[in-house]
């Protein structure tokens, strides 16, 4: 029998340079515990495993935003499109780029255009100035945790939404804060927002065995 390998170029842009970051991944590198993808010269990373299920866990950082990207997406639309592209919900800028080399590089160039625009109208030159400072933010070790019980879910298929419903693949993301968890599908808009504004919240939290998104 033999394997198909199936090949796709996923980009970034570094959300200390801007510099676009971009390699050729393939089902064999995805084998591996964690895959990184990292700028060479800030060292700001993107990061994809591949779980048991056979989807595709990615975290992507933002030019926009604190906190990075993180979504789960099968290998079919990973790999099958000839372009596929995430936006940061609240810039509307795509934060990731994945497919044909040639497509990619072409929508690299349209965002690099729309960025340097960005930059003119703000009168600045610095990309780390595009960040939206959030107060709201995590402390980095709840965050981890939470986000190590979230993925945790999502690998036992106990998060759900109107995509399952209708045989669709959902495409789940998270945003940590420090007093709220916002789990939501980018496909069907469906979510759900968790408390953790005490240890009670948090407690409650770690117990959680299933999230529905509405």
């Amino acid at each position: 029998m033999v394997l198909e390998n199936k090949t796709a170029v996923a980009a970034f842009r570094c959300p200390r340079c801007g510099r676009a970051v971009k390699s050729e991944l393939n089902v064999f590198k995805l084998s591996a515990p964690l895959l990184r993808l990292r700028c060479p010269d800030c060292g700001e990373a993107m990061t994809a495993v591949k779980r048991s299920d056979g989807k595709i866990r990615l975290t992507v950082p933002c030019l926009f935003c604190e906190h990075p990207h993180n979504l789960t997406v099968s290998e079919a639309t990973f790999f099958d499109n000839d372009l596929f592209t995430v936006p940061c919900a609240i810039s509307g800028i795509n934060v990731l780029f994945a497919g044909r080399e040639d497509r990619v590089d072409e929508a690299l160039k349209e965002s690099g255009e729309e960025l340097a625009r960005i930059l003119e109208d703000a009168g600045i030159d610095d990309f780390s100035a595009l960040k939206t400072h959030d107060e709201e933010r995590a402390d980095p070790a709840i965050e981890n945790v939470v986000h190590f019980l979230l993925t945790e879910l999502e690998d036992e298929g106990k998060i759900s939404c109107y995509c399952k419903e209708e045989g669709e693949t959902p495409l789940y993301d998270f945003q940590i804060l420090s007093e709220r968890v916002r789990i939501f599908c980018r496909c069907c808009n469906a979510e759900a927002t968790l408390p953790l504004r005490s240890e009670a919240d948090a407690e409650d939290f770690i117990r959680i065995d299933s999230i529905e998104l509405k």
